[in-house]
C-alpha cells in the first residue's frame, strides 16, 4: 500500500511541476498577432524616427537668435520661475513646459522671438480654458503682469506655419516674481 501510495504520489508530483513549467512558458512568450509579422522584442529594439539635421549655416543662424533672445529676456526683472525657450520652426519646433507656483501672486511674463515675424505664447493650468495669449510681434519683447494662482502653470510656443521653411528662428519666455 505504501509503494502505490507513494507511485500516485509521484506522478501528482510529476504532473504538477510539469502543468507549472508549460504555464511559466506560456506566459513569457509575446502575442503576436496576425498582421504583426515581427516579435515583441524586435519591435521594442527598434531606434526612434531622428529628426532632419540642419545645414550648418541653420545652426550658426539658430545659435545667433538664442543669443539675442536671452539677450531680450534678460530684462525680465525679479527672480526667475520659468526659464524656457526653444526653436520657433523647423522640425523640432516648440516647447511645453509646467512648473508649480508656490506662492499666488503678481507675476511677470516676459516673452521674446527672434527670426520670424510673430510668434504665439501660451500660458496657463493645465487643463483649463483660462489661459493668457501671448501674441508676438517678433521686433521686441513683451511683458504682461499677471495674476498666478498657487499650482501648476504650464507655458507652451505654438507653431504658426507647420508646413514653412527651417530657418532656425527661435522664441522664449521668462516668468519672474519681484
Amino acid at each position: 500500500m505504501s509503494v502505490l501510495g507513494g507511485t500516485k504520489a509521484v506522478r501528482y508530483s510529476a504532473g504538477l511541476v510539469m502543468s507549472l513549467l508549460l504555464a511559466g512558458g506560456l506566459i513569457s512568450c509575446a502575442y503576436e498577432g496576425e498582421g504583426d509579422p515581427q516579435p515583441a522584442a524586435e519591435r521594442s529594439a527598434r531606434p526612434a524616427p531622428a529628426l532632419p539635421s540642419a545645414s550648418p549655416e541653420i545652426l550658426s543662424v539658430q545659435s545667433g537668435n538664442y543669443a539675442e533672445l536671452e539677450k531680450r529676456l534678460a530684462a525680465a526683472p525679479g527672480s526667475v520661475l520659468l526659464d524656457q525657450s526653444g526653436p520657433a520652426d523647423g522640425p523640432g519646433v516648440g516647447f511645453s513646459k509646467a512648473v508649480t507656483v508656490k506662492t499666488a501672486g503678481s507675476y511677470t511674463v516676459t516673452a521674446a522671438c527672434v527670426g520670424i515675424p510673430e510668434a504665439q505664447i501660451l500660458v496657463g493650468r493645465p487643463g483649463s480654458s483660462d489661459f493668457l495669449s501671448l501674441d508676438l510681434d517678433c521686433s521686441g519683447v513683451k511683458s504682461q503682469v499677471v495674476e498666478l494662482q498657487a499650482g501648476p502653470v504650464h507655458a507652451q510656443l505654438m507653431r504658426q506655419d507647420p508646413n514653412g521653411p527651417w530657418t532656425g528662428a527661435v522664441a522664449g519666455l521668462r516668468i519672474t516674481i519681484g
